[in-house]
């Protein structure tokens, strides 16, 4: 029977045929189990020619802050004071004292800086602002104008300013324009409770409840640290302990301290898989167009869509060249993302299972610094066929739109299908 019990285990906490992919990219590189915390990767692809005549002329942003410490002191005392009580009594094996001196790094390290930017977080957004105006000579040339917002989170703050030093030491001549005030949050960051209780449906509860409980993975990577295993058991909250160093192990890679060390390495990549697949299903019920919950919480971002849409309208009547560029957090780059269905983001999946059968993989949207760019093209300002790029994370995305110049879209077509879509959400 037990034999049974534990073949029956491994049958269904192995990854599916469809999520051996995903298995095989942390295996690769596990840092992308960190999901939000995944430190922003460069861009994989080169850029697509524009059609003949084509230039970009404006570019519309939005980004999410850079790396940036934990928020909350208790992400840090509680794998820590975990660790040094059974330290004081001697319960921790030989890795699970590596392991203790590294999580006492990471907490010496944030203290006096909960959810700050940190120096890599800095220099993302530089390299991004940097990227942007090699890519784009012709956005960014002469006095060109640029407009900035912030959310009045100081981490998206110092991201946005970091972005402009940037641009302004590429080309001193630009002029920039920049703020971060409640006044724009409405769009920026908008806090829509009646979505916000939609969240955990009935349905919505069970069904997350059900994929965890398939996919839970703690027992033997946190009994690697522990050399006493009826202490383990009895004394502590393995489930817990395991959530809680699972999320300071994925935000030590945006750190400096934790960049000298692997805090995944008590995980195997299977262990890793089934710890981040809990992390994406999570994301997805959240911020996805998840039909457990309705189906409607990209639509949290409506603001924000209608308001890139009125100002690139704006911007496109000007004979002027420049960017609006705005920085804020995952929780708007990914809802967006869904909004939008950049790369099919927008797809209705009932069965948690399936999310990664259907590419829904949550690093793949809003690693840390996050963004998502429309770059504009025409051949002059009396050139009315305006046509665009979406750029996801830097690297060019689809829309579902019918085109004839992908990965170019006309922006009329954008326009009557978004706002439609906009206008039908009561």
């Amino acid at each position: 029977m037990r034999k049974f019990i534990l073949i029956t285990f491994a049958l269904f906490s192995f990854p599916s045929l469809w999520g051996q992919s995903i298995l095989e990219e942390l295996r690769e590189n596990s840092q992308k189990a960190g999901s939000n915390y995944f430190a922003y990767p460069k861009p994989e692809k080169k850029l697509t020619p524009a059609p003949k005549g084509k230039k970009p002329f404006y570019i519309s942003h939005y980004g999410r802050h850079g790396s940036r410490f934990l928020i909350n002191q208790r992400e840090y005392d509680y794998p820590y004071a975990a660790f040094q009580k059974a330290d004081s009594l001697g319960k921790l094996t030989a890795l699970g004292k590596e392991i203790f001196q590294r999580v006492k790094v990471l907490r010496q390290e944030a203290e006096g800086r909960l959810g700050e930017l940190t120096p890599l977080g800095a220099q993302q957004h530089r390299e991004i602002a940097r990227r942007m105006y090699e890519r784009f000579p012709e956005v960014f040339k002469g006095d060109a104008y640029i407009d900035a917002k912030s959310t009045v989170v100081i981490r998206c703050i110092l991201s946005m300013e970091n972005a402009l030093q940037q641009f302004v030491v590429l080309n001193p001549k630009l002029r920039v324009t920049h703020d971060a005030s409640q006044h724009d949050m409405y769009y920026m960051n908008l806090q829509d409770k009646k979505l916000y209780n939609q969240k955990w449906s009935k349905a919505a509860r069970k069904n997350y409840k059900d994929f965890c409980d398939r996919h839970t993975r703690h027992l033997a990577p946190m009994g690697r640290l522990f050399n006493d295993t009826a202490y383990a058991h009895n004394e502590l909250n393995l489930y817990r302990l395991n959530l809680s160093y699972f999320k300071l192990a994925s935000s030590a890679q945006g750190t400096e301290a934790g960049r000298h060390f692997d805090m995944y390495e008590i995980y195997t990549p299977e262990e890793l898989y089934d710890n981040w697949s809990q992390v994406n299903a999570y994301w997805y019920i959240l911020y996805g167009a998840c039909p457990l919950n309705g189906g409607v919480q990209p639509f949290v971002q409506r603001n924000l869509l209608r308001r890139i849409i009125e100002e690139a309208d704006s911007c496109i009547t000007l004979p002027e060249h420049g960017a609006t560029l705005r920085y804020g957090h995952e929780t708007i780059v990914l809802p967006l993302a869904c909004l939008l269905g950049l790369n099919g983001f927008d797809q209705q999946i009932s069965d948690l299972e399936q999310l990664t059968e259907h590419n829904w993989v949550n690093y793949k949207v809003f690693p840390m610094a996050a963004n998502i760019q429309f770059v504009f093209y025409r051949k002059n300002p009396q050139d009315r066929d305006v046509l665009f790029k979406v750029l996801l994370n830097e690297d060019e995305a689809t829309l579902p739109l019918q085109t004839d110049c992908a990965p170019y879209y006309h922006w009329t077509d954008f326009r009557d299908y978004y706002l439609k879509k906009l206008d039908s959400y009561r």
